[in-house]
């Protein structure tokens, strides 16, 4: 399933081209969401209640995860889309294995996980956040989270937690952000800005003294001045 999409075929060439252009992203203070995790193999049908990928673990470590897993390591990727489907029974967006085992424990990813469009029933917003899931894309406020219980409430704080690390890890902050500095023509420009502007501001204040020294009338002699003079 979109295939059209992605790099290639091979694992191998996906990911470091995948970990390639992340990289690059991350150098200008970009997060790049990379998707669909894992194993979105068809679009056919996929919304008529999800489709089942049915694959042994191999399958999925050699093929389809191995793309994700280059970009994870090696680019240090900060977000992530999982996917419509489920592998076996289990939704991706909703897969404790897949979200935290895997991605977050094993792998040792840090940053934020989407899910893919949440339209259909089986796509469970609490199941989403208890698997290592973040942000609910969803057209309509979801609400989950019971905030007298604490289970949830620790889970919500994790969920928070994760966005905004992403976040100030990113030109959102618009800031000095991991190895992210403003290109020297930008600088250059606020330099420039900046000058201008004080310069401006000099000759208004020079202009404004001069015309009052020399205001019409200033400098003319009073009337009884002027009849002692005679």
């Amino acid at each position: 399933g979109r295939n059209a999409e992605y790099f290639s075929e091979d694992p191998f060439l996906s990911g470091k081209t995948a970990a390639a252009e992340i990289r690059g992203l991350q150098s200008r203070g970009v997060f790049a969401g990379i998707k669909h995790f894992a194993a979105n193999e068809q679009e056919t049908h996929r919304s008529r209640n999800g489709d089942l990928s049915w694959l042994s673990e191999q399958t999925l470590r050699e093929l389809c995860l191995r793309p994700f897993e280059i970009a994870v390591k090696e680019a240090e990727a900060r977000a992530l889309m999982s996917s419509f489907n489920r592998i076996g029974t289990r939704w991706t967006g909703g897969d404790y294995r897949l979200l935290t085992e895997i991605l977050r424990d094993e792998w040792g990813f840090r940053g934020l996980v989407v899910c893919d469009f949440n339209t259909n029933a089986y796509m469970n917003s609490r199941q989403m956040a208890y698997a290592g899931g973040d942000l609910n894309l969803a057209t309509t406020p979801v609400s989950w989270c019971d905030v007298t219980d604490t289970s949830d409430t620790i889970i919500l704080r994790q969920n928070a937690k994760n966005i905004l690390y992403t976040l100030v890890n990113s030109n959102a902050m618009n800031g000095d952000v991991i190895g992210y500095n403003p290109a020297t023509w930008q600088v250059l420009v606020v330099v420039i800005d900046c000058v201008l502007a004080v310069l401006l501001i000099a000759w208004s204040v020079i202009e404004v003294i001069y015309a009052l020294r020399h205001r019409p009338g200033k400098d003319a002699p009073k009337d009884g001045a002027d009849a002692e003079a005679k």
